[in-house]
């Protein structure tokens, strides 16, 4: 079918397809259907014509009633039905529909995060010369001719620009194309799998091994063919046999073996070693709490409940046994980590559990991994998922139960369009589907704790940890105090460091966590005082590799670290603060016949590094551990028995109402990890501000009384849970132009008059520029019984296509800053 050919609606077309298109406009588009596709259904991916484009949407539904279209407007056909059967399921489509109400997302971009991870965005134009044209004519310093001599191979219009240096070369190739000097196609958009190639022995094959005189070559290999019952991949021939391919070729044409090529599975398993099954026996108290949720499971109905248990108090274990339940009942199982570094520990836990009925999802996986995993998990191969935020948008059926482990963490929360947080989307899937939801944390969200209080949730305790081991001894060390009596440039206290010296002494491990990656957060001039900053955002450059890099951490720009001042050209540069990579350093020259690493996100780029490291460290073949956030929560090593909190104040003066629960979660986290064995554990916590509540509530890991004190001050300020937020950024070249759109809707939602909402700013942003654009915000404060309506006039005003491309909505945001 001609990709551009246009078709009369009431001439061509009996059923329509409303299709959802990955670009940034709020609708779906309505196109026709050729009567002679086969078969088509919500949820199977699709080629279409948008503009001069064509890409891959998702079909939303189906319709008999002819679409509105604007005056003198032409419906287009789809070009191409893409799967044989719907790549999202029932529940998928209801639930993206909602993600897009709720979150004021666009539809298209929702539907492209459901689809398999190999769907591209759309399908590439390629260009090839036609031959029959004289090109002679054709100036040689033209951009016309230099297309025709970079065309000695079909390309994309893309990688023909790339080739000239140039940004686009569209306008030209459009004219060239006109004239008939080019011609195009369309790429195929093929499924990407990975084949292998295989020999397996034939009759003949097995006749000549016994009767004719081969090489030596040639019998070796139908000797191995005949041994083995099934395909042997080349590969495996090649390396056992140490051969080349020719061998092969000349066995095939003379039909003694048989070539073929097979298809294998990328799977991410293969990187870890299942854990062994173990009886363990479960505690009273937990036994009570399984209980409860079994019996929520057998009524196969909604239920939400949050179980607040310390750490090391055997939350997992409870898990893994509901969902032997739900599996037991043919349903299948979801669960959620907050970061992809706790996935490797869990999936053991689960496939020594459920073998071959688990699926990995999460972005560190490679590509082939994460879709494979996925069409498993999709054509019900795998029952059991686990995975990091986006795995809550899994092609899973029949759902059972969702575990949302941590469910406090603000990396739920996506902070790119759609902006959903996976906590609150993984309870609305459940709703949709009568499971039941495990939110776990020991020390849950303000917000799911309060709904428990009030009896939204059920709530379920575990106040001991198994085989009453206690808590770790919690000691906060005042650095002010440290600073007078060690010098102010002391970073590891004299308690700490005797206290690691101790645990090497004893062959037990450490953790040292400092919420920073980097060398040093700053590079100061004393002499005219002015900071090294991004020039395209409004914050410090942060060092890194020894100092010898500056590296933006919002938009990515590094420049190598100056050794003069930018601005008054003195040498008296001075760095200030400290991440881990300036930690990991200090340690290593402290202790340098103990073995440290780090894990942040500078070290955890590659394939497979979460898994390897935290081996290595789970086989105590690493005595120090430094790193951020990512160490502090859900890891279960029985040798670690101390853990250092450097700067534990640093989040504390952020603009943020929720700097305070950040700050006390995250010290009980990885105040949790250490004793968790038969060892006993102690902590060290060093900070400015021991007088903060927070710092007083996670000495005690007293979550009851934090959260007693936060809901106060909460309260107060009317912030979450008592409103609701939508926090509204603009962007723009210029802060004036950002600023004045900002008022106008500011003004927009004020004039609306509705009760009990405010309405904040409009404010300059904490980060006033990012990427070279300027930022302000405003922020709504509003009663869950206005969110309808503010969310409808908020929509009217993105209908607004100048304020649209502008405007970023985040609905109930984890952070304003």
């Amino acid at each position: 079918m001609s990709v551009g050919i246009a078709y009369q609606l009431e001439q061509s077309f009996s059923l329509f397809a409303d299709v959802a298109i990955p670009v940034p406009l709020r609708k779906t588009f309505s196109y026709g259907i050729p009567q002679s596709f086969g078969p088509i259904e919500p949820g199977m991916r699709v080629q279409v014509r948008f503009g001069t484009r064509v890409l891959l949407g998702c079909v939303v539904s189906i319709t008999h009633e002819l679409p509105v279209l604007p005056d003198k407007a032409q419906i287009q056909p789809l070009l191409r039905i893409v799967d044989d059967e719907p790549a999202l399921t029932k529940g998928q489509l209801k639930l993206a529909r909602w993600i897009s109400d709720y979150y004021l997302a666009y539809p298209g971009i929702v539907y492209r995060s459901f689809l398999p991870p190999e769907t591209p965005l759309g399908i590439s134009a390629i260009y090839e010369r036609d031959m029959s044209k004289d090109w002679s004519n054709l100036r040689a310093r033209s951009l016309a001719r230099k297309i025709w001599d970079v065309l000695d191979r079909p390309r994309t219009a893309r990688n023909i620009a790339k080739a000239l240096g140039k940004k686009s070369v569209a306008g030209t190739l459009r004219s060239l194309l006109s004239e008939g000097f080019v011609r195009q196609k369309e790429s195929e958009n093929r499924d990407s799998v990975r084949k292998i190639r295989t020999a397996i022995i034939t009759e003949n094959g097995r006749t000549a091994l016994e009767k004719a005189k081969l090489h030596p070559t040639s019998v070796r290999i139908l000797t191995l063919l005949s041994i083995a019952s099934v395909a042997v991949p080349l590969s495996t021939i090649r390396h056992e046999l140490n051969i080349g391919s020719s061998t092969f070729l000349r066995l095939s044409k003379r039909g003694f073996i048989q070539l073929a090529y097979q298809t294998v599975l990328r799977s991410p398993w293969a990187r870890l070693k299942s854990a062994a099954k173990k009886d363990l026996n479960l505690t009273d108290v937990q036994k009570n709490v399984l209980h409860v949720i079994n019996r929520a499971i057998v009524l196969r109905k909604f239920h939400v409940a949050v179980i607040h248990g310390v750490t090391g108090s055997g939350k997992t274990e409870v898990y893994l046994r509901a969902a032997k339940t739900v599996l037991e009942q043919g349903r299948t199982v979801l669960i959620l980590v907050p970061e992809i570094a706790l996935t490797p520990h869990l999936a053991r836990l689960l496939y020594g559990r459920f073998s071959g009925r688990v699926a990995i999802l999460h972005s560190a996986l490679g590509s082939g991994e994460r879709q494979d995993e996925w069409w498993r998990i999709r054509r019900g191969q795998a029952q059991v998922v686990v995975g990091a935020r986006a795995a809550v948008l899994a092609p899973l059926e029949n759902l059972g139960l969702v575990v949302v482990d941590e469910e406090h963490e603000a990396s739920y929360k996506q902070e790119e369009s759609p902006r959903y947080n996976a906590r609150d989307v993984a309870i609305l899937r459940a709703k949709h589907e009568g499971a039941v939801v495990l939110l776990g944390s020991a020390t849950p969200s303000i917000e799911s704790y309060a709904h428990a209080e009030n009896g939204h949730y059920e709530l379920l305790e575990l106040p001991d940890r198994v085989e009453k081991r206690p808590l770790a001894a919690v000691e906060l060390v005042d650095m002010k105090t440290v600073a007078h009596e060690e010098g102010p440039e002391t970073i590891f206290s004299r308690p700490l460091r005797e206290a690691i010296e101790r645990c090497f002494s004893a062959n037990e491990q450490v953790i040292v966590l400092l919420n920073r990656r980097g060398f040093a957060g700053q590079l100061l001039c004393r002499a005219c005082g002015m900071t090294l900053t991004c020039t395209e955002c409004s914050v410090s450059l942060t060092l890194h590799r020894g100092g010898s890099l500056a590296v933006c951490h919002y938009c990515g720009l590094g420049r190598p670290t100056p050794k003069t001042c930018d601005v008054c050209n003195d040498e008296y540069l001075h760095t200030r603060g400290f991440g881990t990579e300036r930690i990991e350093s200090l340690a290593k020259e402290m202790f340098p016949e103990n073995r440290i690493a780090r894990m942040d996100r500078d070290t955890m780029r590659k394939k497979g590094s979460y898994e390897a490291l935290l081996n290595r460290f789970s086989t105590q073949k690493i005595d120090m551990l430094v790193g951020t956030q990512m160490i502090a929560k859900g890891h279960d090593f029985p040798a670690l028995t101390l853990v250092g909190v450097l700067a534990a104040d640093i989040g504390l003066g952020a603009p943020d109402f929720r700097a305070a629960e950040r700050t006390f979660q995250l010290l009980t986290q990885v105040a949790g990890r250490a004793g968790r064995g038969d060892l006993l554990g102690k902590v060290f916590i060093q900070t400015y501000t021991p007088e903060h509540y927070s710092l007083r509530f996670a000495r005690e890991q007293d979550f009851v009384g934090f959260y007693e004190e936060e809901r106060r001050f909460r309260r107060v300020l009317s912030y979450p849970p008592v409103t609701q937020l939508i926090n509204i950024l603009f962007e723009a070249k210029g802060m004036a132009e950002a600023m004045h759109n900002a008022r106008r809707v500011a003004s927009f939602l004020r004039d609306a008059r509705l009760d009990d909402v405010d309405v904040l700013g409009p404010a300059f942003a904490v980060r006033a520029k990012v990427s070279g654009r300027y930022r302000c915000q405003i922020l709504v404060k509003l009663p869950r019984y206005q969110r309808t309506k503010v969310r409808g006039y908020l929509l009217g005003v993105l209908d607004d296509s100048d304020l649209s491309r502008t405007m970023l909505v985040d609905v109930d945001p984890q952070s304003l800053s």
